[in-house]
């Protein structure tokens, strides 16, 4: 009888070291990314997935489908986020410009538009951070003049100013 409880717990944790070392990541798994499709590095496949998100918000913009645009300018700032430069935060803040003024939101104008306007700015502002702390001129003169087509003159100067040096 003894001997019986024995194979029966030892199948037990036989079984759970198995799953263990399955769901641990110590067995190999069949459905598993191979390295062969981790070549490319992250940063490129977040840049290729963002150049679709602006392309995909583009097109939408086009057909003037605003509700579809800004699903993919939401989809194309959180790659943005994920991404490292300020190149990407300033195209999303472009992108957010051109959805603004589809919307009908000319600068400075107040209203349902401009809540897009403030998320063009918020995305300028952390390209210009980006851009700062890369210690970027073309990236600070970017942004500067993204924020000055929002009508923020006095926010873009303040970006120039910025001690970055040519």
């Amino acid at each position: 009888m003894l001997l019986k409880w024995g194979c029966i717990v030892l199948s037990i944790l036989g079984v759970a070291g198995i799953v263990g070392l399955v769901l641990g990541g110590a067995l190999p798994d069949s459905c598993a990314t191979t390295t062969t499709d981790r070549a490319e590095p992250i940063d490129l496949r977040h840049e290729a997935a963002l150049a679709e998100r602006l392309a995909a918000l583009d097109a939408a913009l086009a057909r003037q489908d605003v509700s579809r645009a800004v699903y993919e300018w939401r989809d194309a700032y959180g790659l943005a986020l994920r991404s490292r430069g300020w190149d990407a935060m300033a195209a999303v803040g472009d992108a957010a410009v051109r959805v603004n003024a589809q919307m009908g939101g000319a600068a400075g104008q107040s209203g349902g538009s401009a809540g897009f306007r403030t998320e063009a700015h918020q995305a300028y502002v952390h390209a210009l951070l980006r851009a700062q702390r890369e210690r970027s001129r073309e990236g600070v003169d970017r942004v500067a003049d993204g924020l000055g087509s929002l009508g923020d003159a006095e926010m873009a100067a303040r970006a120039r100013t910025l001690g970055i040096g040519r």
